[in-house]
Order: C-alpha cells, then structure tokens, then sequence
C-alpha cells in the first residue's frame, strides 16, 4: 500500500501518478477509486479543480459519516439470532432522521438507527475453531463536525478527550446492541470503537463521509459522475458513479473497468463461473 500525493497530467490527459515519498509511476489509464469528491479536492490540481464540472461535484454534499463498533465474540452467536443476513434496528418513526446526536457524551440517548452485521456468517470459508470465534459490526450515522475538532491529531494519539468520548459512544452502542440482542450479552469477547476520523485516516473520503456524495437527484443529474472522467485517461470508480451501498461500489468498479478496456472486462466476465 502506497500513499498517493496526486495524479500527474500532461496537458489534458492523465499519465500517471506521483506518491508522497516523490515516486512517479507512469500508466496508459488511471483508474481512481478513492471517491470523485476526494479525488478532485486531494488528487488533482487547482486548475482543474476550477473547472466547472469540478466544482459542480465538489459543490454536492457528502453523504453521512458514521461510527462503527467492532465485536469478536466467543460463542455460537447463531443461536443467539445471528446470521449471514443483516440486521437493521429502528427506535424512530421519523423519516427526518438524520444522524445520531452525540454532542454531549455524558448524556447520550440511543442511537435512532442501528445496522448489524455478523461478516464471520457471511464467509463460507471461515473455520470458528472449537472457541466458536465470530465477528459482528454496528453502525449508525453521526455529524462530522462533532469530530472535526480532533481532525488534526494523529492516528491512536488524539488525547484522552478523545478516548474517553469513544469510550461513551462504545458502552451506549454495545448496549443497545445487546438489549436488541441480549442472547449475545456473555459472548462478547473484544469490542473497539471507529469513528470519522478513522475513515478519513484511512480512506481519505470528504468529511469522513460513509458513502461519497449523498444521494440525491441532484447528485444524479450531474453528467460528470460517470466512470470515463472529463480528464482523458482517467476513471472513476466506486459507489459515487452508481449508487450507494456495497453492490454500488462493485458495479461502480465493473463500469469503470468496462470504460477503461471495454472488449477485456467483457471478455473476462463471460469467463466468470456464474452460480445458479
């Protein structure tokens, strides 16, 4: 894994992109799967990021940041109603919702919205062992801007405000998980909390968001998200040129590989197995 500083142009064609340590790899095609957004605003240069299709991107607003609470348990946790399916626990009727507020961490209610995922399940390939080790994720939707205030401080060195609020928003969101439930309560093993700013450390989305570009019908009447860019030899993959969601970001990528080398990906594909 390299840390990509920009893609380099030549003229009005992308060749190839430069890392933060100052090394340059050339190429015919630049795939970038690092969001639009981010990629205008981090990969390209103040020229093209003034151009008007840039700024029509640029000017959208990102979709939601998120907290995620990593479990490992120990125990059949499909008894305990777990499965490969997904789990989505509601305490709303409002369709307004937004994000869960956690300004004030010494007060903080249930998350309104909860997605559960046991990924352990969903791997036909993972072998438990005789302690019957499982994962699980929870995650709802929070407002960047109550994080922003650590945005720059490093990774595992952003103070003991910080700890101590992750700290708060992992015992409330543990617990609303186990209430909804409670059969998992003495399976828990290890839980560790992700915030925003882990997405942006790591993965460099605008304003920690969870998918790219919120999807609205503006977002989609911009001519611009599609996968072959305005640059020439550069592409766009991911969710942002599709929809949101996992299977958006795998077709975004097949779009853009089709983009890319057209007669190659439909070649390869046919040649995939198919199931069914």
């Amino acid at each position: 894994m390299a840390d990509v500083q920009e893609i380099v142009l030549k003229g009005d064609t992308a060749v190839g992109v430069r890392l933060k340590d100052g090394q340059t790899f050339n190429a015919k095609q630049i795939i970038s799967a690092a969001g639009v957004q981010s990629t205008i605003r981090r990969l390209l240069p103040a020229h093209v990021q003034a151009q008007p299709w840039a700024q029509e991107v640029a000017n959208l607003r990102p979709a939601s940041a998120h907290v995620c609470l990593y479990i490992g348990f120990k125990g059949d946790i499909s008894t305990a109603g777990a499965s490969s399916a997904n789990k989505w626990f509601y305490d709303t009727w409002s369709m307004e919702f937004d994000a869960w507020d956690v300004s004030d961490p010494d007060n903080l209610t249930s998350a309104e919205i909860l997605y559960c995922s046991f990924p352990s399940l969903k791997d036909p390939n993972h072998d438990p062992g005789p302690e019957q080790r499982h994962t699980g994720e929870v995650v709802t939707f929070v407002p960047w801007e109550t994080f922003e205030r650590w945005q720059q401080r490093k990774w595992r060195k952003r103070g003991d405000d910080y700890d101590d609020f992750k700290a708060k928003i992992q015992a409330v969101l543990l617990e609303q998980l186990l209430t909804h439930m409670p059969e998992l309560r003495g399976m828990v093993d290890y839980v560790e909390l992700s915030t925003p700013l882990s997405t942006e450390t790591f993965c460099r989305p605008v304003r920690g968001s969870i998918y790219g570009i919120e999807p609205t019908p503006e977002r989609f009447a911009v001519d611009a998200l599609r996968p072959a860019s305005p640059i020439k030899q550069l592409y766009f993959a991911g969710s942002e040129i599709t929809s949101v969601g996992v299977i958006g970001a795998m077709m975004g990528g097949v779009m853009a590989a089709v983009a890319a080398e057209p007669m190659g990906t439909i070649k390869y594909l046919r040649k995939m197995p198919r199931r069914g």
